[in-house]
């Protein structure tokens, strides 16, 4: 996966989580009453929803830098087996 990919799939659930938060913060806005008996939850769950993506995000890019670090610091191929053979002299 390109890193321009990975910020677009990162960004699209960034995106869905802000949206959800939204949402349920502007049902409390409007007065919605399932949301006015549960406000302390609403705000929870939303801040939950944003960070929970955040978090993946940061995970997925820890990971992805130890498997590239990973591949770098692999140990230098073994030199070939010199033959010596007699010399004609």
């Amino acid at each position: 996966m390109t890193v321009n990919a990975w910020v677009k799939a990162r960004a699209v659930e960034l995106g869905a989580a802000f949206c959800t938060a939204a949402i349920l913060i502007g049902g409390l806005a409007i007065g919605v009453p399932f949301l006015l008996e549960r406000i302390p939850e609403v705000f929870l769950y939303s801040f939950c929803c944003v960070t929970a993506v955040l978090l993946r995000a940061a995970i997925d890019l820890a990971v992805r830098a130890s498997v590239l670090a990973v591949h770098g610091i692999r140990p230098a191929p073994a030199p070939a087996a010199v033959r010596l053979e007699p010399s004609n002299a």
